[in-house]
């Protein structure tokens, strides 16, 4: 239960700047929206309501790009979340430019 508890308040704020500052191209996860950011962890891309695969293993990983979350394919697509998310290596830290800026995509 307080784990439902815990995936269901990040649900409400994974989108906001501190969050998506928390994982590799953040800002920069474009598709499947087109011409704003996606609210990156949630189903609905205005960024309410229930959270993707990718936020619900965000929240699991305790709001961390941990290696274990960088090697999770959260969304089946048969690619891993870092390589989705530009940091293929997983050597990503916050702060830091990830490995690669462009062809990113929706981990979830």
């Amino acid at each position: 239960l307080p784990l439902l508890v815990s995936a269901a308040l990040l649900g409400a704020v994974l989108a906001l700047p501190n969050y998506v500052d928390l994982i590799p191209n953040g800002a920069n996860v474009r598709l499947p929206c087109s011409e704003s950011n996606c609210a990156v962890g949630h189903q609905n891309p205005a960024g309410d309501g229930a959270l993707d695969a990718f936020g619900y293993d965000f929240a699991i990983a305790g709001r961390k790009w941990t290696q274990a979350l960088c090697l999770q394919d959260s969304d089946g697509d048969g690619v891993s979340n870092g390589q989705e998310l530009g940091d293929p290596e997983c050597v990503w830290r916050v702060g830091e430019s990830p490995a690669r800026s462009s062809d990113i995509s929706n981990p979830g």
